[in-house]
């Protein structure tokens, strides 16, 4: 595969399989709640079963439940450090969840070239930055070591095994990933959703300056209007009336649209 398709790849395969690790790197925090919104049009996608292929070291769970205050809106960035071993990606995942916000004067020096040749990667990705659209999450503390890249510092949150095949950067492909996790949208919040025609909703949960740096939380309620949406399939903003958990409990179903936001998948569908 070549390196410039392997980038390309990367931004949209290893963040998913990550979204059990980063969570807990946000130190802020919303109320937990026990009410629960799904549309009335199908049921929570809460299970599955869990392959261990993939996963990091973790010490432990977390709640971003101290303070009270959401973290939607948090920024964060990360570098993604690709290798060839064995018919599969090894993919070094380092972020700034629970360091610092990737101010972009600090991400402006991170040079992927000078990573490249410095670390011998096969490839690497600048993912970010990228913002959540959730208010509260829960799930595992990654247990790595931190480091600068440029003068921006990055922990290493994961090690990930991604098979060849599984690399894709096709826009709204549904992937499959491993995560144990728990996303909270408040009462009142705005939420931005993608609706597919087999009745399956999936939910942004992050938004990406990746594709056009230019994009801000103010812009995404007219979003669909931008995208190039599969036939059948439409996009909306709709404002909440009780909180929306989404919990997964083993295997996820996500997305990402063409300007690489992530949406969770909540409802199935038929």
């Amino acid at each position: 595969m070549p390196v410039a398709s392997l980038v390309r790849s990367l931004r949209f395969a290893v963040p998913f399989a990550l979204l059990s690790f980063v969570v807990a790197g946000c130190s802020d925090e919303a109320d937990k709640s026990s009410n629960t919104e799904n549309d009335g049009s199908g049921s929570a996608d809460t299970s599955g079963s869990a392959d261990t292929s993939g996963s990091g070291d973790a010490s432990g769970s977390a709640d971003t439940s101290e303070t009270g205050e959401s973290i939607r809106g948090n920024r964060y960035c990360e570098v993604l450090l690709a290798f060839f071993q064995a018919g599969a990606i090894e993919a070094q995942v380092w972020g700034t969840q629970g360091i610092n916000d990737c101010p972009a004067a600090d991400w402006a020096t991170v040079d992927s070239a000078a990573i490249r040749t410095e670390t011998r990667a096969t490839a690497v990705v600048l993912n970010g930055p990228r913002h959540w659209v959730i208010d509260r999450a829960t799930g595992e503390i990654p247990a790595g070591s931190s480091r600068l890249f440029g003068t921006l510092e990055m922990r290493q949150l994961a090690t990930l095994s991604v098979p060849v095949g599984a690399v894709s950067s096709t826009p709204y492909a549904e992937r499959t990933v491993n995560r144990d996790s728990e996303f909270e949208f408040r009462a009142g919040a705005e939420i931005y959703e993608l609706l597919a025609p087999s009745g399956a909703i999936y939910v942004m949960q992050s938004y990406a300056q990746i594709v056009d740096p230019a994009l801000t939380e103010s812009d995404l309620a007219g979003l669909g209007a931008r995208l190039t949406l599969p036939t059948g399939w439409s996009y909306r903003a709709r404002t909440l009336e009780a909180p929306l958990l989404v919990t997964t409990r083993g295997e996820a179903t996500v997305v990402q649209d063409e300007l690489q936001n992530t949406y969770s998948r909540y409802v199935t569908g038929g």
